[in-house]
């Protein structure tokens, strides 16, 4: 079966209309060559003809017979027409009993071997006739066979080379096919098990990463987010009715309770406090998980503009020095240049104050929490660093999934929404969010990509925008 799927497979295809290609291309060449050879070595042949007959035009009769019975004995191999003609025509010496039609211009003709005697006419000629001064006429031809054997040679040496040329590019083009139809069916095979739920499988990567590789290797990133998501999603029900479960059946207690009971009006209205407290939170969760629906839709991207993000972390810091404050927190905002970028100005400064409110609320008292807008390598990038207890390195990825909350004993712990609002609304703007260690405490940093859409505004003190501090 494999040598059908090799048969139909496109590479094999290719490898068959290369080997047409080349056979046509080495017919043309060894064609080309074969014309060359024979015309470089007919022309070679002329001009020794040509030569050697001009010589003879000054030498005397008994002299030019003398050489021409020379070149007779000398022909073992009888290739060569020597002849001498009186005026009229009449053969006077050599074995050219008739002379054939050629012009006596003392140029070289070719003639054909009908023309030729018969026990000599095994190959056409060239022949080259003078008059001399006397009138009488000198030939001087040569037998063409040693070139047409030559040329003859090369044809066969082309019927030989051809076929084994073929049938190479084609055993190389079946190899090529069988490997990739061998990598195909991997490549089927691992989706056919993942299509079956196995989503831990991936599809084979090679290490020479060609084309295919890369289609691979990008498949494989997609499959890795998927599963990605799949998780959130396997969890995320389990969480919104956990978050939500609580409040709801508290506020259901209470005015069931408020409900059985004689109470006065105030202690009616305090129960019913109470439990609109427990709904809003609910609200709180349905709230933000509509927040972080709608930012992953990006239908607010049309209506990006230029943000100086200086001025967002200015504005953030305005906001929540009073906070910091509260909590004998020290604070400081580091924008002493405008950092321009394509955005949504109210959504940055969300994400900004949900890393900001996330780090005070991680943040001993006497501690540090730093705001910092700047251009590193042509690149925005803002931070949000705390001295407070940092995030462990197993969880500094899981912390920005939804609901996900990383145990702190003794410490706050909030819905597991906000990091996860922050990441979403940084990818919307083509920011990375990341965690590192601040040592002590965490340091949150949203990085640009690239910087194509960024300009570097003026610097301090020329904009407004000065170092602030606490």
């Amino acid at each position: 079966m494999w040598t059908i799927d090799v048969v139909r497979a496109r590479a094999f295809r290719l490898a068959l209309a290369f080997a047409l290609a080349v056979a046509a291309a080495t017919v043309a060449i060894f064609f080309l060559i074969y014309l060359a050879i024979s015309d470089a070595n007919v022309k070679r042949v002329g001009r020794l003809l040509e030569a050697e007959a001009a010589a003879g035009m000054a030498d005397s009769d008994e002299r030019l017979r003398q050489e021409l019975d020379l070149r007779v004995t000398h022909d073992l191999r009888r290739i060569d027409y020597v002849a001498l003609y009186d005026a009229k025509g009449r053969l006077v010496f050599g074995n050219m009993p008739k002379m054939p039609p050629a012009l006596l211009d003392g140029r070289a003709h070719e003639v054909d071997k009908s023309l030729l005697p018969d026990s000599r006419a095994h190959d056409s000629a060239i022949f080259v006739a003078r008059r001399r001064p006397d009138g009488s006429i000198l030939l001087l031809g040569r037998s063409l066979g040693e070139i047409n054997e030559l040329a003859e040679s090369v044809l066969r040496v082309l019927a030989l080379a051809i076929v084994p040329t073929i049938l190479l590019i084609l055993a190389i083009g079946a190899l090529f096919a069988r490997r990739a139809a061998r990598r195909i069916a991997n490549i089927h095979a691992a989706i056919t098990h993942i299509m079956g739920g196995d989503f831990g499988k991936r599809l084979p990567v090679k290490p020479e990463g060609d084309d295919i590789d890369s289609v691979a290797h990008d498949v494989n990133l997609m499959l890795d987010e998927i599963a990605n998501l799949l998780d959130q999603l396997k969890s995320v029900g389990d969480n919104i009715a956990h978050d939500l479960r609580t409040p709801l059946a508290v506020a259901r207690a209470k005015i069931e309770r408020g409900l059985a009971r004689d109470q006065t009006a105030d202690a009616l209205r305090a129960t019913m406090g109470d439990a609109l407290d427990h709904l809003d939170k609910a609200a709180v969760t349905i709230a933000a998980l509509m927040r972080i629906s709608t930012l992953e839709n990006g239908a607010r991207e049309a209506r990006f503009t230029e943000v100086d993000l200086a001025a967002v972390c200015a504005s953030v810091f305005e906001f929540y020095e009073p906070l910091a404050q509260s909590k004998a927190v020290a604070m400081s905002c580091e924008a002493s240049q405008r950092v321009i970028v394509r955005g949504d100005e109210e959504l940055m400064r969300e994400a900004l104050s949900n890393l900001v409110d996330n780090a005070i609320k991680f943040t001993p008292e006497g501690g540090v929490v730093r705001i910092a807008a700047t251009i590193q390598d042509g690149r925005p990038v803002v931070s949000v660093s705390d001295t407070g207890c940092g995030v462990p390195a197993d969880q500094k990825v899981k912390i920005f999934r939804r609901f996900y909350r990383v145990e702190r004993g003794g410490l706050p712990s909030g819905h597991g929404i906000g990091l996860s609002i922050a990441e979403t609304i940084a990818r919307l703007h083509g920011f990375h969010l990341s965690v590192e260690d601040n040592a002590p405490g965490a340091r949150f940093e949203m990085r640009r990509a690239e910087a194509a859409s960024t300009r570097l505004g003026a610097t301090a003190g020329s904009s407004g925008s000065p170092v602030i501090g606490f």
